[in-house]
């Protein structure tokens, strides 16, 4: 499997790993068509004392109960894995070495659909965790940064893997800016450890 170094030499070394033809095409092309069919929801989040829809559609696949909370305020259950993703997690749990027992879908409709600058620590995932993360569709903008320093630009093709090692959610955080640009549907799965559920 081809992996590939995004950075410029100049660029710090992140503690990420890319994978841009992770998926054949028509695989990638199957899967968007099965993740448009997930049960998708646009969830509430309360910032700065007001609450406020989260700009993008999101969906959680895993374990049974295994709950994701994010910003103190969105409680994410998980629906029963589909075939599909099962076999997904299966084939990336095998690849990286790593265990995997939940996903959580993204799903950016149009430029506006976005998420700002975080890292993905919440304490059910355990210490330190590697999270895989598969994209499909269109290809938007993402950033990462060391807590402090400036950004690393770049795009996620269709298809591709970005594993993020483990203690990179502890050092760096992340973003899909909004874009003015006219974009279709890109739909983003991060598979997570969870130390929870049975």
């Amino acid at each position: 499997m081809q992996q590939l170094n995004l950075f410029p030499e100049s660029t710090p070394t992140l503690p990420v790993t890319y994978y841009p033809e992770f998926l054949t095409a028509q695989e990638s092309n199957e899967l968007y068509q099965h993740c448009l069919q997930l049960q998708w929801q646009q969830n509430q989040i309360k910032m700065l004392g007001k609450t406020l829809p989260v700009p993008r559609l999101e969906c959680i696949y895993g374990d049974a109960g295994c709950n994701y909370l994010y910003s103190k305020s969105v409680l994410l259950k998980p629906l029963p894995w589909t075939d599909q993703l099962a076999e997904l997690r299966d084939r990336i749990i095998a690849f990286t070495g790593y265990n995997f027992r939940i996903v959580i879908a993204n799903q950016y409709r149009i430029g506006s659909d976005s998420i700002g600058w975080h890292s993905d620590s919440d304490s059910s995932m355990g210490l330190d965790p590697a999270i895989a993360s598969i994209s499909l569709g269109a290809v938007r903008k993402f950033q990462i940064k060391p807590i402090g320093r400036s950004s690393t630009d770049f795009w996620l093709e269709h298809g591709s893997l970005l594993l993020m090692h483990p203690g990179c959610q502890s050092t760096h955080v992340h973003q899909v800016p909004k874009t003015n640009k006219v974009v279709w549907t890109r739909i983003n799965l991060t598979f997570r450890p969870h130390t929870g559920g049975r």
